[in-house]
Order: structure tokens, then sequence, then C-alpha cells
């Protein structure tokens, strides 16, 4: 880190310039009107291009800080680069000065030896001047990449938080995010996805909050409220890219807190996908977006249910959220069910989740939600996707016990909404009969959840009608 530092580049420019004064090369041979007109002529280009470039600079900051961050003003005052070029220019400038005092011979004259060496110098230090302005131009058109600006925020936040200054910290998380936020409103989802990766990478170096009262857990909070702030915006300007990055993102980060075992912070996670589905994608009718929820959720459970008993109660809750999602969104957007069922209904990691859940009971609450979100789906889906699902049950359902009791409950549901179209499709992709289903597995449950999956039918009801049909 020595060459971005104001005393690293200050030692370099002294000893350039003790170096040009004591060695200069012998470059000058014109006489006293020569180096008059010399001198003149580079004491006004060289004023006039540094302030003509600082100006061109400062515009084009401006107009960064604007579409970013006010951030990259800091950047530019602290920009090594400064000492060097000022020092550069504001010496060659005053020797040229000096040396202008220092001519009094008539014109056309010979210049003292003295004086040539002087003026061989000041050419040399009018080329490191301009060499100096260009990489002085570089360094700056570099610090107003967006990319350039999210690493230098990015180092800020991990002084700050090396040195116990968590504000600022967190006001470098804060800058990180409405970098991504402007991104977004500008469509530059390149950067709003390097905002993300930003993020993840401070997130992964938080140390976990240990309970609800922990003070760390409003900084997890906080940090997941920013993300759901960014998917609002990209959500808005249609931004897919960055919507689909953001929500991985949150899984990744909701992954690592089921893994350490930090299960109030996983929680904001669930709580943050839950929200962002009812504000914005459904309320923005970009209800695509929810099925794309619903797999990251999948996820997430079975991830947890790997965490032993404590991640079998976190998987189930994180079904009850996925069912209500599902619910609302079958219910408000019927025509979208065909296009949903893949995400909701038809996941793999709810099969496998299920099957390594070691209590029946949370296996049997996981089967009712899953149910209870079946019985929304078949109000609204046609034929087909009726057929596309009994068929996926069939074929990933791999425990032959669960995989009949699913059976049995989604032909009694069917009955039970007067779905006579879908209840002839299971039939029929089943080759089973109504009056043939044994119905001792569905038994137990079903008359414990009679208000979730029938509406509060007693099982007697429910056996008497299907006997009636």
């Amino acid at each position: 880190m020595a060459a971005s530092s104001f005393v690293f580049h200050l030692l370099i420019s002294l000893l350039v310039l003790v170096l040009v004064f004591l060695h200069p090369p012998d470059m000058f041979s014109g006489d006293t009107d020569t180096a008059r007109n010399y001198l003149n002529t580079i004491i006004s280009s060289l004023s006039t291009i540094l302030a003509l470039c600082i100006s061109i600079i400062l515009v084009a900051i401006q107009l960064t800080a604007s579409n970013y961050t006010h951030r990259v003003l800091d950047f530019y005052m602290r920009l090594p680069y400064n000492v060097s070029l000022f020092l550069f220019y504001l010496v060659t400038i005053m020797h040229s000065f000096i040396l202008m005092a220092d001519i009094k011979d008539p014109e056309r004259d010979p210049l003292p030896s003295s004086l040539a060496r002087e003026m061989s110098a000041d050419l040399v230090l009018v080329v490191i001047c301009f060499v100096s302005l260009l990489i002085y131009m570089y360094a700056v058109v570099q610090l107003l990449k967006p990319e350039k600006i999210i690493l230098l925020v990015l180092r800020d936040y991990r002084k700050a938080y090396e040195r116990g200054k968590f504000q600022a910290a967190l006001e470098n998380v804060e800058q990180i995010c409405d970098i991504a936020k402007r991104a977004a409103s500008f469509s530059d989802s390149v950067t709003g996805m390097r905002c993300m990766e930003a993020m993840l990478v401070i997130a992964a170096d938080l140390p976990l909050p240990a309970g609800l009262d922990d003070p760390l857990l409003s900084i997890h909070q906080n940090l997941v409220d920013q993300w759901v702030e960014i998917i609002g915006v990209a959500v808005k300007e249609k931004e897919t890219g960055l919507i689909y990055g953001v929500l991985d993102g949150l899984q990744v980060q909701g992954e690592n807190y089921v893994r350490q075992g930090a299960w109030q912070a996983a929680e904001l996670v669930i709580r943050a996908y839950r929200h962002l589905t009812f504000s914005d994608f459904l309320a923005d009718g970009q209800v695509f977006y929810a099925d794309k929820v619903a797999d990251r959720l999948y996820a997430l459970a079975h991830c947890a249910a790997k965490q032993g008993d404590r991640g079998e109660t976190f998987s189930v809750r994180t079904w009850n959220v996925i069912r209500t999602i599902g619910e609302n969104t079958f219910v408000e957007h019927p025509s979208s069910t065909s296009s949903l069922t893949d995400g909701f209904l038809m996941s793999s990691k709810f099969c496998e989740t299920l099957g390594m859940m070691k209590d029946a009971q949370e296996r049997t609450k996981g089967m009712v939600l899953y149910f209870q979100l079946w019985k929304a789906f078949v109000v609204a889906a046609m034929r087909r996707d009726v057929a596309r699902w009994a068929r996926w049950w069939d074929e990933h359902m791999m425990d032959p016990g669960v995989r009949e009791q699913g059976r049995e409950l989604a032909l009694l549901i069917a009955l039970h909404e007067d779905k006579q179209a879908a209840k002839d499709t299971l039939c029929y992709i089943w080759q089973v009969s109504l009056h043939d289903v044994d119905l001792t597995r569905a038994h137990a449950m079903a008359d414990h959840y009679a208000v979730a999956l029938f509406d509060g039918w007693p099982w007697d009801a429910v056996v008497q009608r299907v006997k009636e049909t």
C-alpha cells in the first residue's frame, strides 16, 4: 500500500526534482531571446493546461457523484497523485518565473553557462509535467469507474471495521447500497452486481448475533433491508439481472446463517423474501418472480433440515411462508398458475427435505402445509397442470408411504373442492379409482388437520362424500 500513500508520492517527487536540478542534461543552447520566449510560453501554457484539466475533471467527478455516490469527491481529494502532479507543476512554474527574473542580458546574447544549465533543467521539468499529467488523468479516469469506487468504499469499510469504528463502517455499507440502487435506476446491472458481491463479502466477515438481544442482529437487519431496497428499485426499473443477483445473494447469506446456527438472522432472510413477494413482485404485477422466491426458500429449508431438530422446525416454518406466498399468488393470479407450478409444487428440494426429516410430527406438518398449497393450486389449475403434477409426484416422491398418502390427500381435496376434472385426471394418471383408494394413511392427518385441509369438515363427512360420488 506504500504506492498509494501521500508520503510515498511526495518522497519520490522530491527525489526526481533533486536529480533534475543536480544532474540536468545539456538540452538548451539558445540565446536570451529564445529563453525569454520559451519561459513566457511555458508559464502561460502550463497554468492554462493545469486549470483546464482540473476543471474538466471536477465536472466529471460531479456527474459521477450525482450518479453513484458523493464519496467519489472524497476519493479524488485523497488521490495520492495530487501531491506529485501539483508539486511538479508548482516547481516548474515558479522555477520559470525565477529564471525570467534572472535573465537580464540584452536580446540575442548567449546565456551564461549557469542559466543554460537551469534552462535545461526547466526543459526536463516540462517533460515530467506532461508525463505526470497523463498518469494523473489516467488515475482520475480509473477513479471515476463504478467498480473502482466500490473497491475504495470496501477498503474504507475494512479500515473502519478493523479500527472499531462501526458507525463509519455502517455508513460505508449504506454507500455501496446507494450505488447499487442508483445503478439499478440507470439500468446498470453490472455495477449493481458488483455492489452485491461486495455486500456478500461484507456480510461473510460480520460476526453473527448470539440471540434476539444481541446488537449485532440490528446490523444484520440493516444489511438485509438494504438488499430489499435494492430489489425494490430494480423491480421498478425491470432490471432482471440485478433482481436475480440479489435473490441469489439473500439465499447465500441465509444458508450462511443456517449453517452457523444463527436462526434469528436466518429468519430475517425469510421475512425479506416474503416482503419482497408481497410488496414488490405481486404489487407490481411481476408474478413470475414469485416462484423464483419459492425455489430459494425450498433450498434454504433443505439446508436447514441438515442441521438437526432445530433445523427441521425452521424448515417447516419456511414451508409455511412458501404456502402463504403460494396461496395468495394462485388466488390473485389464477391465469399464472401454469407458469408457477414448477416453483411452488414441483421442487425436488421439498421431496429431499421431507425424506431426511426424522421428526414424524414435523414431517406431518410439512405435508399439511404442502397440500394446503396444493388445495389453492387445484382451484385454478387446468387438466394439463394437474397431470404434470401427478406424474412429478410419482417420479420424485421416493418414500412409498408418503407417496400414497399424498395421492389420497390430493384426490380428497380435489373432490372437496368440486374439481371433477382434476379428480378424473388424477385417477387416470395414477390408474386408480376413488372407491378403491385406501384412506387409512390420510385418516390420521386429515382428522387432525380438518380445518386446514377440508375447511373444518370432519373426516366422516369427507368419507361419506367419497361414498356418494
